[in-house]
């Protein structure tokens, strides 16, 4: 029971080109999309379901995109919904709803093992044992999987799938601790907005299986110190630096850092003195 590979295996990737790494490159790398589950996987769904007249967009769509869970991407949300479905639709017959969905909520026990069985494409599991008379395979569950998935997601996203964006059901929400829920919510805190990565991305945005599809886990902070600059550090706060209620510095980071724009955090006398646009002086007299 461990963490998925495909984080730490994109990190290596990024680190093992050649040249060397600036700070800069260290910021864009937190904010890396590329779905190295996706890549493996992807392509096989796609063939599954380019063999059905009824599945053949998000066949075409799956089979064009380049693996990067872009916001204002169709790809990943089809992906995401599809491989979700194709997961139910592979344990629940043999385990029954109740134990597959407490099973699937658990990311890291299944994953990989799921990606194996995938890449093989033999494994038992794929048949539906509660069919008589008929053997299922993996492209089968694709299929069914894909059905399942415009079914959910039609009366959100439309029914033109090239025009679906990942962004729009996977949205970040800033609430405040102290109105989490229910009206006054959105005052207090700083609102839903579109998100790129998933669980598999370095930029990472889980979600939770059984509640997709907005994140629950992803950055508390970005930041990069270069050990070379004596001035500033690299860094953003989801929110904002003050948790004073209504405060202007409350949630005035947001935007920015899911835009991925840089913030300063300026840490010689010379530099803070040269960005300086308030001063709090304590005099004990």
């Amino acid at each position: 029971h461990v963490s998925p590979s495909y984080r730490y295996r994109r990190l290596v990737q990024l680190l093992d080109a050649a040249g060397a790494k600036s700070a800069n490159d260290h910021w864009r790398y937190q904010r890396d999309a590329t779905n190295l589950m996706a890549k493996v996987i992807a392509p096989i769904m796609a063939k599954a379901l380019a063999a059905h007249e009824d599945t053949a967009e998000a066949a075409r769509i799956l089979s064009e995109w380049d693996c990067v869970d872009d916001p204002e991407k169709p790809g990943p949300a089809l992906f995401q919904a599809i491989y979700r479905q194709f997961a139910l639709a592979v344990f629940e017959d043999e385990l029954g709803p109740k134990l597959a969905r407490l099973m699937l909520g658990n990311w890291y026990f299944w994953q990989e093992r799921l990606q194996q069985m995938v890449v093989e494409g033999t494994a038992a599991w794929f048949d539906d044992v509660r069919t008589k008379g008929v053997t299922e395979t993996r492209d089968h569950l694709f299929h069914r999987a894909a059905l399942a998935a415009f079914k959910e997601l039609k009366a959100e996203l439309g029914g033109n799938l090239a025009k679906w964006k990942w962004g729009k059901i996977h949205q970040m929400e800033f609430v405040s601790p102290i109105r989490r829920k229910g009206f006054g919510k959105g005052l207090m805190g700083a609102g839903s907005h579109p998100m790129g990565g998933s669980g598999e991305t370095l930029y990472r945005g889980l979600y939770e299986f059984n509640k997709p599809y907005n994140p629950v886990i992803a950055a508390s902070l970005r930041m990069v110190a270069d050990l070379a600059d004596p001035d500033k550090v690299l860094a953003i706060l989801p929110g904002g630096v003050t948790a004073r209620v209504f405060g202007p510095h409350t949630t005035d980071q947001t935007e920015p850092f899911m835009k991925g724009e840089k913030r300063y955090w300026w840490f010689s006398d010379k530099a803070i003195q040269a960005h300086c646009k308030h001063a709090l002086v304590l005099d004990p007299r």
